[in-house]
């Protein structure tokens, strides 16, 4: 198969959200990124934030970071599964770019 390419991907969900359903969410995710061969480097809570504006009448949430290696058909089942979670207010994936260090080769 063909190299994979680095992504991060950001979850909002409500602040209101019980720690073990954060969790269950993060290892959901993580799950569903697995079964289609990416390789998670870092899944975590990452801040509790008030929101700049309101989304769904809420207006703090839990953000959720997830630093993962695979291709385009787990990025598709993640925006997926995303999308159907009701928890989700919103969530973003970005395609990182290769980092090259001084000598001009890639990381």
């Amino acid at each position: 198969m063909s190299q994979t390419t680095p992504y991060e991907a950001m979850v909002i969900v409500p602040a209101n959200l019980e720690e073990e359903r954060v969790n269950a969410l993060l290892e959901r995710f993580q799950k569903t990124l697995t079964d289609h061969q990416a390789v998670i480097r870092t899944a975590k809570q990452w801040d509790k934030r008030k929101l700049t504006y309101e989304i769904n009448k809420v207006n703090e949430g839990i953000f959720l970071l997830i630093e993962f290696d695979g291709h385009a058909d787990a990025v598709n089942e993640l925006h997926r599964v995303l999308h159907l979670t009701e928890e989700v207010l919103r969530a973003r994936v970005f395609r990182q770019e290769p980092v090259e260090d001084k000598s001009g080769k890639e990381k």
